[in-house]
């Protein structure tokens, strides 16, 4: 049983990449977790780990040894955690990442439904602009759009959704509509301020294999998705949006989508990720199953193909703003437009 429980410590500090990290997943001291460790390479007669001060790295045999054990300590685990599940209701804390408009738009509507079906089941809603250290802050489940950059994680990509040019229907009134792209510089423009670098996040649109990238002076610019969606349904100028943000207004008819100008935004995809496959309490798969299957049909997104998580594509993030007219190869939109709160 030692050395069962040895085994499981190093492919644990081998997945955190430290012994503090292990020590406060598993529960015991960093110093226990050195101690589990040195045990193992005592009994096995071999180094595992180089270790500093500050990190750890695998040695060639430590290597060899996490990829013959870490599959079959999975399937143990696995098989315990469902046998325990066959006599437990699902009950208990999911942590639920998401962004700022996402969680708007969507999530707050859907949540109380699940919470009906699953009364033991608390959800925090951990509301971001950026993809959260999923393992810092203890994150069950996660939504995002864009690019997903941890390998570590499982994706599964629930639709798509677009950035719609629109503006009020009252500003079209007063101020005419927009018949091309270039007509555009003779309008208000109300643009979004990415958080980290300062700058208003461009226009970009395609057709074909045409992508053109507009930065337009601004009448008005904000930094969180909400301000700028109100502010183009209260007329202050033309606007692009997520798809999913603007339906509810475009349908009622107080915003209008400029969908004649030739042109449309590329699509973005949108995740559903978790930390890990098999080590999954039926709490977060519950949840997580339900969330993709009330998006996949949700009729403000664009539905996606049923893909498996391994296989989900990732999209690039954008190459720098150029000016209109400018031709390059199609290349989607970077996710953190989603990002934005």
């Amino acid at each position: 049983m030692e050395y069962l429980r040895a085994i499981h410590t190093f492919l644990q500090a081998v997945k955190y990449g430290n012994f503090s990290a292990t020590a406060r997943h598993l529960h015991i001291t960093p110093q226990a977790v050195s101690h589990q460790v040195s045990q193992l390479e005592s009994w096995l007669d071999v180094r595992l780990f180089n270790r500093t001060t500050r990190k750890i790295s695998l040695t060639a045999e430590g290597s060899a040894l996490f990829e013959r054990c870490n599959q079959g300590m999975e399937t143990i685990e696995d098989g315990v955690r469902q046998l325990r599940e066959r006599n437990e209701a699902a009950a208990g804390l999911v942590r639920l990442a998401v962004p700022f408009g996402l969680s708007q738009a969507l999530l707050v509507d859907l949540l109380p439904q699940f919470m009906e079906q699953h009364p033991r089941i608390a959800i925090e809603l951990i509301i971001g602009n950026e993809l959260p250290d999923v393992v810092g802050q203890s994150i069950d489940v996660g939504i995002v759009g864009g690019e997903v950059p941890m390998a570590s994680l499982v994706v599964r990509r629930i639709a798509s959704f677009r950035l719609v040019l629109c503006a009020a229907t009252s500003y079209l009134q007063r101020h005419g509509v927009p018949q091309t792209l270039e007509d555009l510089r003779h309008h208000r423009c109300v643009h979004l301020r990415h958080h980290r670098t300062g700058k208003n996040l461009p226009w970009t649109f395609q057709r074909g294999d045409e992508v053109v990238t507009l930065d337009l002076p601004g009448a008005l610019t904000v930094d969180d998705t909400e301000s700028h969606r109100r502010a183009v349904l209260n007329g202050a100028g033309i606007g692009q949006l997520a798809s999913f943000f603007v339906a509810p207004q475009v349908r009622s008819g107080h915003l209008q989508a400029l969908g004649g100008l030739g042109y449309t935004a590329p699509p973005i995809g949108l995740y559903l990720y978790l930390p890990n496959r098999l080590h999954m309490p039926r709490k977060n798969r519950l949840l997580a199953d339900f969330l993709y299957d009330q998006l996949t049909r949700h009729p403000d997104l664009q539905a996606a193909p049923d893909e498996a998580a391994a296989g989900a594509p990732r999209i690039p993030s954008p190459t720098p703003a150029a000016r209109p007219r400018t031709r390059r190869p199609l290349q989607p939109l970077d996710g953190q437009l989603l990002h934005r709160a």
